[in-house]
Order: structure tokens, then sequence, then C-alpha cells
């Protein structure tokens, strides 16, 4: 496939299987023959496509993109498109339901990620935001509790695909989402 071609005549042309296939050929992140490419756009579209599809090997696509970016960025600079691919699977879940086991539709990769991102305990964020003064709340406060927020945000939206039945200790969380900057 040359680079010369246009992004959405890839993504639209292609089946995914090829897709797929092409991108075990070279490595994400990097040019394309020779020539800078897309990666955002690429994932971007990949998970468009697969909302659009309904499909899991699209979705699959886009993660694999994504996840490959992240691998070559500080988490600082990581957090957005890992929030992306939570927000696709937890869309696909919504869609699809739950599969447990699998990459896409386990919400439980989403409960770990939650996990990993709420580097505070839940009784220091209530400490925190009880009250929440922006003007004296340290700047690096300020941004974990904010990305505290941006993961609830995707816990919430799979709400209904029973992880708070499996997951009681969300339920605390979500009530206090909206007091997070």
């Amino acid at each position: 496939m040359g680079t010369t071609r246009r992004l959405d005549s890839i993504i639209l042309e292609w089946l995914p299987q090829e897709v797929w296939a092409w991108l075990d050929r070279v490595t994400i992140g990097e040019p394309v023959e020779g020539e800078p490419f897309n990666w955002d756009g690429f994932a971007f579209t990949a998970a468009a496509q697969a909302r659009r599809e309904r499909s899991l090997l699209w979705a699959n696509i886009a993660l694999r993109v994504y996840e490959g970016l992240v691998e070559r960025e500080p988490d600082w600079a990581a957090e957005s498109r890992t929030q992306s691919a939570m927000y696709l699977r937890a869309w696909m879940i919504c869609e699809l339901g739950v599969r447990e086991g699998d990459t896409v539709l386990d919400p439980e990769v989403i409960v770990t990620w939650f996990r990993r991102t709420a580097t505070l305990s839940f009784e220091e964020v209530v400490q925190w935001v009880s009250p929440l003064d922006l003007l004296t709340t340290p700047i690096d406060m300020l941004r974990k509790l904010r990305s505290i927020k941006n993961a609830l945000n995707v816990v919430r939206a799979i709400c209904k695909s029973g992880v708070l039945q499996k997951h009681p200790e969300l339920v605390g969380w979500l009530r206090i989402r909206r007091r997070l900057p």
C-alpha cells in the first residue's frame, strides 16, 4: 500500500482483515514506506469505522494502533490516546454487550484501567473535593483529580453492563464524579 493514498481510501476500501495484515508489516508510530503517516488519524478513523459498522475487528485495529502509540510516549502524553481507546471499548460494550475475556468487550479492562488511573484513594479524593478550591489546590493535584474524573466518565458509560454489581466500590466514585475538576 502506498502512503500517497488518502487515509480515508485506506480505511474505506480495504477489508479490515487486510488492514490487520498490513499492520503486521509496519511499525506503528513510524513512517510508512519512508513517508510520514498520520497514525492518530488512522486510529481515529478505524474507531469511527468500528462504530459505524459495529465491528469488533475494526475496534481491535483501532485499539492496536492506540496501544502502539501509547507504548512510544511518556505517561503524561499517552493519557488522551488511552482514553480514546477506553471510550471505544465502552461504546462497543454498550452496543454489543459484555463478553468476558474479549479484548474489546470485557468491562474488566476498563475497571483495571480506572484503578491504575486513580492514583489517589477514594478517601483522599473526597478530602480534596470537600470543598475544592481551584485557586489553592496545587496544579499537579488538579491534574490527578481531572484524570480520575475522565476515567470515571468511561466507567459511567458502562454502568448498564453489570460492572457496578461486580464492583460496588465504584458506586462511591461515581457519586463524587461531578465534584471533580
